[in-house]
């Protein structure tokens, strides 16, 4: 959760410890991936250096996995073996898809998609080459990558050489979704040539290194496929599962309101991997990116009184998380149309893809200065799409 570490400095001027442990070099925004693999952005557009910005504020950076998190001794255990200790500590480590097969792609941690991106590349760079890709799990991250890769391949006019087929377990694509939208984002699937397979399980995926993969289903024959990308849902990361912090049911930790571990004072957690009680919040990043600001404050509020000498602060001295009523979304399609979505209500319009633009670009640009920094209003509301024009 990079608000929690920008400004940082704030702390280490004043004597604090500032640590970051992350097993990748860079995070890579969740928000703008899908353009990413439809082609409207560079790897480098949609990724944080995580050692740049934790140096820049003053902070450590560690290169490492955590394998466990001691809540009593207050110490953070690493993969390598290095044992961190904390005197707080702020859980920001996502979630995982459940069971995922050795030869599928998972979407979750989201840095794993990029051997997709290489294959739509490569597919791309040869004019006699062609993808058979399956993208299990239809729900807004499936469906969102799927009409960004047919988008990519509609635009560079190859769509020919693209075998798409999305599996869904339920009996429409985006469930919990209006039904207009999930109307609109199927009848864009299907007119790129999209195979939209609902009502469908997914049994096994099985594969070799030389020899494409079968997919298994409870309804049909196995598919052939060049690539399965797995976007089944989320679950706690095994780092929660494996700890002896409180979790729910689907491993994620349960924290208070103010978003501090629930009997673990010290710690706190945010964004995917927390489970916020008497809240039931989709899992999608503008709950966790309005979660920041929380975690910071009161991350802010402990160290000071644990400075200051007064002990750990009730949830009652803390800031309080208020989500939004309505969880806003909007979809990227591949076109310059952009889908929009709150409670019932939706929308298509060219103008929601620019907001959407403008939101995500304005929200990497203090963490990615370097391609963000400096843009102009036109390139931050930019409508580029992979295709211009057409469904």
């Amino acid at each position: 959760m990079l608000p929690s570490l920008v400004h940082a400095d704030t702390w280490t001027q004043r004597g604090i410890d500032v640590t970051l442990v992350d097993p990748q070099r860079h995070l890579y925004y969740s928000g703008m991936v899908p353009e990413y693999l439809g082609g409207v952005y560079d790897e480098a557009d949609v990724r944080i250096d995580l050692a740049a910005q934790a140096r820049a504020n003053g902070a450590s950076f560690v290169q490492e996995a955590a394998a466990a998190i001691d809540p009593d001794a207050r110490v953070v255990e690493t993969q390598a073996g290095d044992a961190l200790p904390f005197d707080v500590l702020a859980i920001n480590v996502g979630s995982a898809n459940p069971a995922v097969p050795a030869d599928a792609i998972p979407t979750k941690p989201i840095a794993h998609i990029r051997p997709l991106a290489s294959r739509i590349e490569q597919t791309l760079a040869e004019a006699t080459a062609r993808l058979r890709l399956v993208v299990v799990g239809g729900g807004a991250a499936g469906t969102e990558v799927a009409l960004n890769v047919t988008g990519r391949f509609a635009g560079a006019d190859r769509l020919e050489d693209l075998e798409l087929t999305i599996v869904e377990q339920a009996d429409r694509l985006l469930p919990g979704f209006p039904a207009g939208l999930r109307t609109d984002a199927t009848n864009r699937l299907r007119r790129r040539g999209a195979t939209v397979s609902t009502g469908t399980t997914v049994t096994n995926v099985e594969g070799t290194d030389d020899a494409p993969a079968a997919v298994y289903t409870d309804t049909a024959s196995p598919l052939a496929a060049d690539a399965v990308l797995w976007a089944t849902g989320t679950v706690g990361p095994p780092l929660l599962h494996d700890s002896p912090l409180p979790t729910n049911d689907r491993g994620f930790v349960r924290t208070t309101r103010s978003l501090q571990v629930r009997a673990h004072p010290r710690l706190f957690a945010a964004g995917d991997c927390a489970s916020i009680e008497d809240l039931d919040l989709a899992r999608v990043g503008v709950h966790a990116v309005k979660q920041g600001p929380t975690l910071r404050a009161n991350l802010h509020h402990t160290l000071q009184a644990l400075g200051a000498g007064a002990g750990v602060p009730s949830p009652t001295d803390l800031q309080t998380f208020r989500p939004y009523p309505l969880t806003p979304l909007i979809l990227s399609t591949g076109t310059a149309d952009g889908l929009w979505t709150a409670g019932s209500m939706w929308a298509a319009h060219p103008w929601l893809l620019r907001l959407k633009h403008g939101v995500d670009r304005r929200w990497m640009r203090p963490y990615a200065p370097d391609r963000w920094g400096t843009t102009s209003w036109r390139e931050q509301f930019g409508a580029e799409a992979a295709i211009e024009t057409g469904a």
